[in-house]
């Protein structure tokens, strides 16, 4: 789950307030920054990726229109992996939900993607489901 690229990303974990069904939602979120190809190698925010713990579903945003597309890519402590994709439109988000088991493990990175390949990847998350 290793990239190469120019920028390191930021993270930010929040405890939002209670679910429908009265359970605390953890949204952990992520960030991948690179050098933008359209405006000087600027590097600039590239996606954001966040984990919802109620509804085991994660959202990722395209922040920037530097002709990438973001992912994430995720693999549970009992083995299960995959990958949620962004192609659509810079500015657009987009849902990826998923049935894990509760009380295991999560790592997950966002990706910044050029021709199917991770140019930079955030740094790995660790959550519980």
């Amino acid at each position: 789950m290793a990239a190469t690229g120019l920028a390191l990303a930021t993270l930010t974990t929040l405890a939002l307030g209670a679910s429908p069904a009265g359970a605390a939602d953890v949204v952990t979120c992520g960030t991948v920054h690179v050098a933008d190809p359209t405006d000087g190698r600027q590097v600039k925010l590239a996606g954001t990726g966040c984990f919802h713990s109620y509804g085991d579903k994660f959202t990722l945003t395209d922040e920037n229109s530097d002709s990438y597309h973001v992912e994430i890519w995720w693999q549970t402590g009992y083995g299960r992996t995959g990958i949620c994709r962004n192609i659509d439109k810079a500015g657009s988000t987009v849902t990826c939900n998923y049935d894990m088991r509760e009380g295991e493990t999560l790592l997950f990175e966002v990706h910044a993607m050029n021709d199917g390949v991770s140019i930079m990847a955030g740094p790995r998350k660790n959550v519980i489901i």
